[in-house]
């Protein structure tokens, strides 16, 4: 896509965005990231008038505009931490500057749970669909990009029954925190954890800024073309709408 910088007035910061197809958006974004207007003359207005891949574009179209306003005003927070790939680059910073003795007994729980998350349920484990579950670890990083504090594993998932549950707690986001978010992994037996997980953890933060890119309808850079989890759900990937 092609971008355009078009200016701040009234807290709006506007940006012109041609996507794919060679189509015009202007794009209006307040400070706070919200998308205040949305102008294009190809698509329909209404999203439910708009094909699978209209809205797709849309939508695309959308991120990438927060994103270029985000660089025009590094100090707003236009873009959440976890979706600014700056942000995640002093997570990748941090996460390859920790002791990796530290890294083993503080990331352990982790392991575990990605391997067995009904483990760490607060509900009866067979009640647990394990394929739904989402497990996360999360820290937080110093001005100077050192990991200071880090939080235990928490999860969500769906019942049997179709009741949602959770088990943990993910602090709230902020400029320090850096969240890892996967689904359950068939980790094999032959997967030697102190070689290994250090590495599978900075590869999926690598891949979130590769998902990132994807969202906004971009290319990644080649440094993040990574096999791997990255976002669990992105504008195009066939899964759903973020």
């Amino acid at each position: 896509m092609k971008v355009e910088y078009l200016g701040k007035k009234q807290g709006r910061i506007g940006i012109k965005v041609i996507d794919e197809k060679s189509s015009v958006h202007k794009v209006e974004i307040g400070l706070d990231g919200e998308i205040v207007f949305h102008g294009n003359d190809d698509y329909p207005y209404q999203p439910e008038e708009r094909s699978e891949e209209e809205q797709r574009i849309m939508s695309q179209v959308e991120e990438r505009a927060k994103y270029a306003a985000q660089q025009e005003f590094p100090e707003e927070d236009i873009l959440e931490p976890m979706w600014d790939p700056e942000h995640i680059k002093r997570g990748i910073e941090a996460l390859k500057a920790y002791q990796l003795d530290d890294f083993h007994r503080e990331f352990r729980d982790y392991y575990k749970a990605l391997q067995d998350p009904a483990k760490y349920a607060s509900d009866p484990r067979e009640s647990v669909v394990v394929e739904s579950a989402r497990i996360y670890k999360a820290f937080t990083i110093t001005p100077d990009n050192r990991i200071d504090e880090i939080d235990d594993v928490a999860l969500s998932y769906e019942c049997q029954d179709g009741s949602d549950g959770s088990a943990g707690r993910v602090r709230e986001m902020d400029d320090s925190l850096i969240v890892c978010a996967m689904p359950a992994l068939d980790i094999g037996e032959s997967f030697d954890y102190e070689d290994e997980f250090h590495k599978l953890v900075l590869t999926h933060l690598v891949a979130q800024i590769r998902d990132i890119y994807l969202d906004m309808g971009e290319e990644p850079p080649d440094e993040y073309k990574v096999q791997g989890v990255g976002k669990l759900n992105i504008h195009g990937d066939g899964i759903g709408e973020t």
